[in-house]
């Protein structure tokens, strides 16, 4: 298994993308200086010096993280945190990290990276510590037994997020519309009235230069399939063709033909970010963490709506389930491994988390988040709009990303480029070329390894 798993991943580093962790697109990493600490008056000096090796993102790393930081490490003189620097999504790079030696003691991975990285024997497990931590019984058992294989709980949930319909409040009332659409047909007529070309205002936008596929799933769901499926011996399954791909295509070549998405078709994720705080787009799929860059960006809260994503000819609205886990290198020492789970429990506290939701107040970015402690109740804690709680109430219990969507999404964002780009492309003809090609070009092999391996 260790064989095929090494051929997934070295794939999904190449052309994975973050997953909604609100930063752009992945860059080189570099290291910082080590933070430090005076110990505190009370604390215990007696303990041997340990350094973590921490990878995370600039834009994680803000000024509130690093407060966060200094007061861990003046309860544990003995803990020195090396922050890295890895730009995207630091958890990709673990498997291949541990693999060379040069892995972080500790890091947050995805969801969707999880799954593997619990067969790859790379997770320490947590048992032992969380057992023994007085704040285990706050843990929603739903998140516990998804992070478990073989009765090892691998990882702790330090967020999760759904994905929404983002819309411009603002530009909502200056075109008459009192509430935001529920169907797909509703967001076209809708992106129709808010379409301003003279201002330079897109009625509707969403991916279709880069990682299209991140936002086209969302809309093949909407039309009740998926753009793969994996077999129970492990092997990969493409679904390019099924009649929901070819209905989101299909909605994608409408609203294109409408002229509500952007003109600029080569606009990127962060173009998009930028387009939306600016109040150049109204309307855009939209990860709940995302409000505090919108913030950051200038944009008022009191503009930013949310609502479920619009169903489509499936009747329902689905959303996905992304987050992230805390981990532990299972190939560090013990000493680290203690110290790692201090930081983890450090962390992922409900003092930490109450302070969490302070600073979003006084920053004005409330993230509508999902968090796996049930004394914790975000919408008290911050005051959070009482219709983004709604939202987040029903859209809990979201769905993974489609299976393989590593090594094949590349070859559905060549079809969905297509059909945007050439306004007589033949959708049906577009994915059935995609999925050949990427049969061929990766998931025979893909599934040849898994069935060797097994």
């Amino acid at each position: 298994m260790k064989k095929a798993l090494s051929l997934l991943l070295a794939s999904m580093m190449a052309l994975s993308l973050l997953a909604g962790c609100g930063s752009t697109a992945p860059s080189s990493s570099a290291a910082v200086g080590s933070s430090s600490a005076a110990p505190s008056s009370t604390a215990s000096t007696d303990a041997e010096p340990v350094e973590l090796t921490y990878w995370t993102t600039s834009a994680r790393l803000t000024d509130f993280e690093l407060s966060l930081q200094e007061e861990f490490m003046k309860q544990h003189p003995n803990i020195t945190i090396n922050n890295v620097i890895k730009e995207g999504d630091p958890g990709n790079d673990f498997y291949t990290a541990v693999a060379a030696g040069n892995a972080p003691d500790m890091v947050e991975v995805s969801f969707t990276m999880m799954d593997k990285y619990m067969d790859a024997g790379i997770l320490e497990p947590l048992n032992s510590y969380f057992d023994a931590w007085e704040d285990k019984k706050a843990y929603d058992q739903v998140y516990l037994d998804s992070f478990t294989r073989n009765d090892d709980l691998l990882g702790l949930v330090s967020w999760s997020t759904a994905f929404y319909l983002a819309y411009n409040k603002a530009l909502f009332e200056e075109a008459g519309i009192e509430a935001p659409p529920a169907t797909w047909e509703e967001a076209l007529e809708d992106a129709k009235l808010l379409n301003d070309p003279d201002n330079q205002v897109a009625g509707y936008a969403t991916l279709t230069s880069e990682w299209t596929e991140w936002f086209f799933q969302y809309y093949v769901w909407q039309a009740g399939g998926d753009l793969s499926k994996e077999n129970e011996d492990g092997t990969l399954e493409l679904t390019f063709t099924d009649p929901a791909v070819i209905e989101a295509g299909k909605y994608y070549q409408e609203l294109r033909a409408a002229n509500v998405l952007p003109s600029d078709l080569t606009l990127k994720f962060g173009d998009l970010q930028d387009k939306f705080a600016q109040g150049k787009i109204a309307m855009m799929p939209f990860a709940g963490d995302w409000v505090s860059i919108m913030v950051a960006k200038g944009m008022k809260v009191e503009d930013i709506g949310l609502a479920l994503l619009p169903a489509g000819p499936s009747g329902k609205s689905v959303t996905t389930d992304m987050g992230q886990c805390m981990v532990i290198n299972a190939k560090t020492s013990q000493e680290k491994k203690d110290a790692a789970w201090e930081y983890i429990k450090f962390m992922l506290s409900l003092d930490t988390l109450n302070k969490r939701a302070e600073n979003m107040v006084a920053t004005g970015g409330i993230n509508p988040q999902i968090y796996a402690r049930n004394d914790f109740d975000l919408a008290a804690a911050t005051g959070m709009p009482a219709e983004w709680t709604e939202v987040v109430n029903a859209s809990k219990g979201g769905r993974l990303e489609f299976p393989g969507k590593a090594i094949v999404g590349s070859y559905v964002d060549r079809a969905v480029q297509n059909i945007l780009t050439d306004p007589n492309a033949d959708v049906e003809k577009e994915f059935a070329a995609a999925q050949e090609s990427a049969q061929l070009e990766v998931v025979d092999d893909y599934n040849a390894e898994i069935k060797e391996a097994a």
